[in-house]
């Protein structure tokens, strides 16, 4: 039923498992595409080692006929990171955690690395992680866990960003967006010229506009959605980057347990992409679904349930998420991730190609 079904997998999974292992269960569940996730950050494991056993990935992937996507990161920043004084910062001086897109040293470490990588794998294509955001330290965020009362904090006030954009006017968010997406276009290009595809992993919702307003009495949390829009409170325009063949796909996270959430996002995605059904891959949770449990006007009052079997996607819940996706024309989906496949999706998710 899916043209392609694709499954994100962390260092947990590769570092855990053989390549052989990984592969039967993806194969198993007819995942046909693996996106293995290229940053080791500061993890104890020596970086050298990690891409020893992530080349024996591909190679076994591509043995079996899969396609290998990676997942490039670097924007993230991290203790033994060359770049890392490369960072967003905010007002008050203080450092984020996230590489600032506009920054020349920023941008000079990011494209060498992704060539780097483009070099030494044989990779099908790349699919930029979710963290190609300004402003990290929007206190909501619907694909991730943590946070409390809904804020904004605005990036970003390094060196270079004082004395080049056009700090708190009018036309401050236009800027970064635009610096965000110089960097996307110009890893594009790397990518494209090798012949592979480029994705990205997008938040949602996209923009703050009326989209969802017929909808907010089924979003418990409606509030929380007018700070975190990717478009408009984290400047990573995704649907432009679509629109201008920058990127081939996106892949919203729409890690939800209401199949109601998931089906509004996509017909969000339907609603702003035209030919959505092809080049809109849904991204659906297979673990803990967080914001829907644990954020709404603040935290959840019992964060301790949040974690209980009750509130994971298990078997039955990504079935009904699948028949959705099926329903509303979809062709692709992309699963996260690979830590989290129970053995009970596995025959779950090969009925559907």
């Amino acid at each position: 039923m899916f043209k392609h079904m694709a499954m994100w997998t962390w260092p947990d999974a590769v570092l855990g498992e053989t390549a052989e292992q990984i592969v039967e269960r993806l194969r198993a569940a007819h995942i046909d595409i693996v996106i293995p996730y290229l940053g080791l950050r500061d993890d104890p494991a020596p970086r050298a080692a990690y891409e020893e056993r992530l080349q024996a990935l591909v190679e076994e992937a591509h043995r079996h006929g899969m396609t290998v996507i990676a997942c490039f990161d670097e924007m993230g920043t991290y203790a033994s990171m060359p770049a890392k004084d490369y960072c967003q910062v905010r007002q008050d001086g203080e450092p984020q955690n996230l590489l600032c897109p506009a920054h020349p040293g920023a941008r000079e470490y990011l494209l060498g690395e992704l060539e780097r990588v483009l070099g030494e794998f044989a990779f099908d294509g790349v699919n930029l992680e979710d963290s190609y955001v300004y402003n990290s330290t929007t206190i909501y965020d619907p694909a991730h866990s943590g946070g409390a009362e809904f804020s904004v904090i605005p990036v970003c006030y390094c060196d270079h960003c004082r004395a080049h954009a056009p700090l708190e006017q009018p036309e401050w968010n236009q800027w970064r967006r635009d610096r965000l997406s110089e960097l996307v276009a110009a890893e594009s290009r790397l990518v494209h010229e090798r012949g592979l595809s480029f994705s990205v992993a997008a938040r949602m919702p996209y923009a703050r506009d009326d989209f969802y307003a017929a909808y907010q009495d089924e979003i418990p949390y409606y509030s929380g959605w007018q700070h975190c829009q990717a478009r408009d409170g984290l400047a990573a325009d995704w649907l432009s980057w679509l629109q201008q063949g920058i990127i081939d796909f996106a892949c919203p996270m729409s890690y939800f347990h209401s199949s109601r959430l998931v089906e509004l996002e996509t017909l969000e995605c339907q609603y702003r992409v035209p030919e959505a059904r092809e080049s809109i891959w849904m991204g659906l949770g297979l673990d803990v679904i967080t914001a829907e449990y644990a954020q709404a006007h603040r935290d959840h009052p019992e964060p301790g349930k949040v974690h209980q079997d009750a509130f994971k996607n298990d078997a039955a819940a990504i079935g009904r998420q699948l028949d959705l996706q099926v329903r509303l024309g979809q062709q692709h989906v992309v699963f996260f991730s690979h830590a989290f496949l129970r053995d009970e999706h596995i025959p779950v998710m090969a009925a559907y190609r």
